[in-house]
């Protein structure tokens, strides 16, 4: 299978993977195995849906793990806007917060998606953002907690975790990713507290709607009342725009300041931002929003955390298309030898864009500029 623009898909072609609207409680859109014709497209683009993975000649045999299964992705959904739900109904400001049942409903989705995460290794994942933009709160918290997962458990094996005293430990580690992981889900739970036409602003926020915005890590922090919610996970929720030079916010914090958990969310959480739609703003590729996070090592983020990035999140996934630099484009077919940055592809139009017989290149060895 292959990724593909939904303007670029041929009436015709079969869909390869069930399209969600990403939001609460709703059927998918469409079910796998469908033949998109004119009229299911146009209803693809009408619910803002810009890509899907199809089935066809020059995606055959490839295979695009994903980061989290449907089923769990399903269920991280409900009980996350159940929680949402629950907190909007609360009245007013001092009786709202995350219930008790909440907090434990999501404790279990983040064990459930941590386990998903355990059980890839460090196998390369598909973390596109295929669901429509306004329903971006919701699965912006779900694909920050998966790739936050897939990167925290990579940190931890590699660096261990600073215990109160100090001293590095690597015990513990799994205990340690579902505190994360609720806190990843959780640490945009502020913006509850934000007007609806702020978050969907088409333009610059002006420097009252800036300074709101920036309150939402603490208004977040105000939100998590519950005793079930551990300091662990509250950290990554007040901390997670803490940036590695001090540049960062509410506190300005630096280096080892910020806790290590909220240095790994603000990898997950910028990375899932750019690389998603907004309504305001359309998403970046995946190798742009890679190339953001390596290239912000040693300033915006810690570069340990960088770095096990780079081990587990591909810049060219599979099934994604590539342009290489002579303006041939084809798919990433695999990554040889973990070789991210100098995949194995599928050549299917030549440098003019005439659509040609599909051969496969191996990139590996080539200039890195081949891929773009």
């Amino acid at each position: 299978m292959r990724l593909v623009g939904v303007m670029r898909v041929v009436p015709g072609t079969v869909l390869a993977r069930d399209v969600h609207t990403g939001r609460n409680g709703w059927a998918p859109l469409l079910r796998r195995g469908v033949v998109l014709d004119r009229k299911r497209l146009s209803a693809l683009e009408r619910a803002g849906i810009h890509a899907v993975y199809v089935d066809d000649e020059l995606g055959a045999g490839i295979e695009v793990p994903q980061a989290l299964s449907d089923e769990v992705r399903e269920a991280a959904t409900e009980a996350l806007g159940i929680a949402f739900d629950r907190i909007l109904a609360g009245g007013a400001d001092d009786t709202r917060g995350v219930p008790p049942e909440s907090a434990c409903e999501l404790t279990e989705i983040a064990q459930r998606i941590a386990d998903e995460i355990a059980g890839c290794g460090d196998a390369v994942l598909a973390l596109q953002d295929l669901a429509a933009a306004d329903s971006y709160a919701l699965q912006h918290s779900i694909d920050v907690t998966a790739v936050g997962l897939l990167v925290g458990r990579r940190y931890l094996w590699d660096y261990g975790w600073i215990d109160h005293h100090g001293e590095r430990r690597y015990d513990k580690i799994d205990r340690r990713l579902v505190q994360l992981g609720l806190g990843l889900m959780l640490h945009d739970v502020g913006k509850l507290t934000i007007p609806a036409e702020i978050l969907t602003k088409d333009g610059e926020l002006d420097e009252v709607e800036l300074e709101l915005m920036r309150r939402h890590p603490l208004a977040g922090l105000d939100l998590l009342t519950s005793a079930a919610i551990s300091p662990l996970a509250r950290v990554a929720v007040r901390s997670h725009h803490e940036r590695w030079d001090g540049s960062g916010y509410p506190d300005g914090k630096a280096h080892e300041e910020i806790h290590q958990f909220a240095r790994v969310a603000a990898v997950a959480d910028t990375y899932d931002a750019v690389t998603s739609e907004r309504p305001h703003r359309r998403a970046v590729l995946p190798h742009e929003g890679w190339h953001l996070i390596v290239e912000g090592a040693g300033t915006a983020f810690d570069p340990d955390v960088v770095e096990s990035f780079k081990r587990v999140v591909a810049p060219y996934p599979p099934g994604s298309e590539i342009v290489l630099d002579d303006g041939r484009r084809a798919v990433v077919v695999t990554m040889e030898n973990r070789r991210f940055d100098q995949p194995r592809v599928r050549v299917g139009w030549d440098e003019h864009g005439n659509e040609i017989a599909p051969y496969e290149l191996d990139l590996d060895g080539l200039p890195r500029s081949r891929a773009a």
